[in-house]
């Protein structure tokens, strides 16, 4: 590993060439090579180096290295070495529906503030707010429920949606989600979703929420 390890480090100095050196070993040679450089290589590259990197290896063979990629970039990303979504916004135009799906659910968890999660989103290539929400319902965040909400208004007029939204969450189990489809049922009045709800807004109060990030994490605070 300590050999695989200099030589890949002193690879990742030019992309195609680590690319063409990993496409000539053997398929156990480049599950070492592809754990040296997840584990020891890539996380302590300059960032610039390592978007290059980033791009390069995911155009080699998406499937086999953008998990790697990603769960790479989030340790990253702690330890302020990568911006959030960065990597992903240069790829986006190549991502497959399943890239974004991976993508998404691993580096939406890590945006700290809604701003950061509209960002990401964005650069993943989803414009259309009304894309969002199959994402942010995965993700239980205060940050990406925040978005969620926001998202909501731009389909309101769809019943079903949002009243299959509300019952998801409260699927989910935990406190956080609950109390977002208890805003969410209070919004718009959606008396089909039955429940237990501690909830008690009034109408000033739920555009606060939806509005004012703060006021947002006081009201769903767990």
């Amino acid at each position: 590993m300590t050999a695989n390890r200099a030589i890949l480090s002193e690879l990742c100095q030019e992309p195609e060439l680590l690319t063409g050196y990993l496409d000539g070993m053997s398929n156990a040679g480049r599950r070492v090579a592809q754990a040296c450089l997840e584990n020891e290589v890539l996380p302590e590259l300059e960032t610039e180096r390592f978007d290059a990197l980033f791009v390069a290896l995911f155009r080699a063979d998406n499937r086999a290295w953008l998990g790697c990629l990603l769960k790479v970039l989030v340790q990253r990303i702690a330890a302020g070495r990568s911006g959030l979504g960065d990597c992903v916004g240069l790829i986006a135009g190549e991502m497959t529906d399943v890239d974004r799906r991976k993508a998404l659910l691993a580096l939406l968890p890590v945006a700290d503030a809604p701003e950061d999660v509209r960002l990401l989103l964005v650069r993943c290539g989803l414009a259309d707010a009304g894309e969002w929400i199959q994402y942010l319902l995965q993700v239980n965040s205060r940050s990406a429920y925040f978005v969620l909400l926001g998202a909501l208004r731009y389909v309101e007029h769809d019943r079903a949606l949002l009243s299959r939204t509300c019952s998801y969450l409260m699927r989910k189990g935990d406190s956080l989600s609950f109390n977002v489809a208890s805003i969410i049922r209070l919004s718009y009045d959606i008396k089909e979703v039955r429940g237990t709800f501690s909830l008690h807004l009034a109408p000033y109060q739920l555009a606060r929420v939806e509005q004012n990030y703060s006021a947002f994490c006081d009201v769903v605070r767990i």
